[in-house]
C-alpha cells in the first residue's frame, strides 16, 4: 500500500461543549437529548443530515418487544417520543410501530427543543487524546478538516468509531468473527390490503398488515419464485413486511438479507451490499406484483440509505455483558434497561445449541438487565459508549442490540455525561451507576 505523506497542518477549533455525541442515531440523539435537558452545552455530530441512525435513515421498525407482561421498554425519553409521534400521526394503537419519516422531525424537534446543538454532514476523522482523556474530535465536511473540544464523550455510532479512533479495544463478530449478516431494507405504497388480507387469510394468515417467510403458506410462495427463477437463493432466505402507522397503503421490508463477511464495516463491503442490495429489491418488487394479490400496483417508495448492520464492532468495557448473563436473568445494581428479548443471531444455524435458560429463576423475574458499566470505555476516563457497539459478547448482543435498550443506555449515558461535566473532572469509571438507575427509573421490580 503507498502511503501519502501531509506536512504538518494547523487544523481550526471551531467550538467547546461540556458534551459531545458522536453520531446522531438511536442511542446517540437520546444521549444527547438528556445532557443537554440537564444543562449541558451539547453537540450531537452526525455523518447524515437526521438523527434516528437506524430507525429512520435504516428504515429499523418496529421496536423488537422486551417479552416483559409489565413493561414495555420504554425509558422516560422513549416514552414521549412516542406521545410526541402520536400527535403527529406517527404512531397509531401499537407503540412499537412508527412512521419513520415522521420519527425524523420528532426527534430533531426534541434536540433542538433541549438546546442542543446540531452539527450534520459531517464525519468523524479522528481524536486527540492526552493520557487517558479523549479532548477533541476532528471531523470532516465542506468546511475541510476542523475540531471540536469537549469534557466528555459518548460514541453513538453504532460502530464503535469514536472509540476505536480513542484506541479502545473492541471485539466483532462470532469466535470467527465473522458478523451477523446485513440487510438493506425499503418501504412501498399503493396496496391494496383488502385483497392482500384476502389472500393471507387464504393461505391461513390472519395477522393485519403483515408477513413473513415463516406465516402460513409464505415460504411455498417464496419457493415457487424461487424455483421460476425471479428470486434468488439468498433472497428467500429471510423475507418479513410490517404495516406503517399514518400510512394506510404501505409496508416496511426487513429484507433483503445480504450475505455478510468478517468487519462488515468495510467500506467497499458496504458499498457493494448496498449495489446487491437495490438489485435484491428489484427482485422483490417484481415478486410481490405477480405473485401476492394486492401488490399489483405497489411502488417503492424508499430504499434506507444505512446498510443495516445487527453487529460491527463491540468495545471491551470495564463490565462486558455476556450469554451466561442473559441466560441467567441478571439483574445489576447500575442496571439502566431491562428485557427479555431472545437471542437473535441470524444466519447462524447453531444459535441455539447449548444454551439453556436458568429455569428456577420465578417466572416474573425471567428478564436480564443492562448495566451501565457496559458503557464505560476501557483505558479512556471521560467515554462513554451507548447503543449495539456497547460492551457485550456476540450472543449477549444479539438479544441487547433492540431499539428499546439502545434508547435507554443513551438516556443513560446522557444523564451520566450532565452530571459528570459538573465535577472537577470526568472519570465515568468512577460513576455510581445506581444513580444512573434512579435517574432513568428503571424499577427494582416488574
Amino acid at each position: 500500500m503507498n502511503h501519502l505523506h501531509m506536512p504538518g497542518r494547523e487544523i481550526p477549533v471551531l467550538g467547546e461543549y461540556d458534551v459531545i455525541v458522536m453520531g446522531g442515531g438511536t442511542a446517540g440523539a437520546f444521549a444527547g437529548i438528556a445532557a443537554s435537558r440537564r444543562g449541558s452545552r451539547t453537540l450531537i455530530i452526525e455523518q447524515f443530515g437526521a438523527l434516528g441512525g437506524s430507525a429512520t435513515l435504516g428504515l429499523v421498525l418496529p421496536l423488537m418487544s422486551t417479552h416483559m407482561p409489565n413493561y414495555r421498554g420504554h425509558c422516560p425519553l422513549s416514552a414521549e417520543l412516542v406521545e410526541r409521534l402520536r400527535a403527529v400521526g406517527g404512531v397509531e394503537d401499537d407503540d412499537y410501530y412508527f412512521d419513520t419519516a415522521m420519527m425524523k422531525v420528532v426527534l430533531e424537534d426534541m434536540a433542538v427543543e433541549s438546546g442542543c446543538a446540531l452539527l450534520y454532514y459531517t464525519a468523524l476523522v479522528d481524536v486527540v487524546r492526552e493520557g487517558d482523556t479523549v479532548t477533541h474530535v476532528i471531523v470532516s465536511n465542506k468546511d475541510g478538516l476542523t475540531a471540536y473540544a469537549a469534557k466528555c464523550f459518548v460514541d453513538g455510532t453504532g460502530d464503535a468509531d469514536l472509540a476505536k479512533a480513542a484506541g479502545v479495544p473492541y471485539e466483532s463478530g462470532n469466535h470467527n468473527r465473522v458478523n451477523q449478516p446485513v440487510s438493506l431494507r425499503f418501504e412501498m405504497a399503493g396496496i391494496d390490503f383488502d385483497r392482500f388480507h384476502a389472500f393471507m387469510r387464504s393461505l391461513g394468515n390472519n395477522a393485519h398488515k403483515y408477513f413473513a417467510m415463516n406465516t402460513a403458506g409464505m415460504k411455498e410462495v417464496l419457493q415457487k419464485a424461487h424455483d421460476d427463477g425471479v428470486l434468488t437463493g439468498q433472497d428467500i432466505c429471510y423475507f418479513q413486511a410490517f404495516g406503517i402507522p399514518g400510512r394506510p397503503d404501505a409496508m416496511n421490508f426487513n429484507c433483503p438479507e445480504l450475505a455478510t463477511k468478517v468487519d462488515v464495516v468495510d467500506p467497499a463491503f458496504m458499498t457493494q451490499k448496498q449495489i446487491e442490495g437495490k438489485k435484491a429489491i428489484l427482485r422483490l418488487r417484481t415478486f410481490l406484483r405477480r405473485y401476492v394479490p394486492g401488490f399489483e400496483n405497489a411502488y417503492i417508495t424508499e430504499i434506507a440509505q444505512l446498510v443495516g448492520f445487527r453487529e460491527s464492532r463491540r468495545i471491551v468495557s470495564e463490565y462486558v455483558l455476556t450469554i451466561q448473563d442473559i441466560l441467567a436473568y441478571r439483574k445489576f445494581p447500575d442496571g439502566i434497561a431491562a428485557s427479555h428479548y431472545p437471542v437473535d443471531v441470524h444466519g447462524e444455524d447453531d444459535v441455539s445449541l447449548g444454551l439453556r435458560y436458568d429455569e428456577s429463576v420465578p417466572k416474573n423475574e425471567r428478564y436480564w438487565e443492562v448495566p451501565f458499566r457496559t458503557m464505560v470505555a476501557k483505558g479512556v476516563e471521560n467515554l462513554l459508549v451507548a447503543g449495539r457497539c456497547a460492551g457485550m459478547d456476540f450472543r449477549a448482543q444479539s438479544a441487547a442490540r433492540i431499539q428499546p435498550i439502545c434508547r435507554s443506555m443513551g438516556e443513560a449515558a446522557g444523564i451520566a455525561a450532565a452530571l459528570a461535566v459538573k465535577g472537577e473532572r470526568v472519570c465515568f469509571r468512577e460513576t455510581d451507576g445506581a444513580e444512573i438507575r434512579r435517574e432513568i427509573r428503571l424499577p427494582d421490580a416488574f
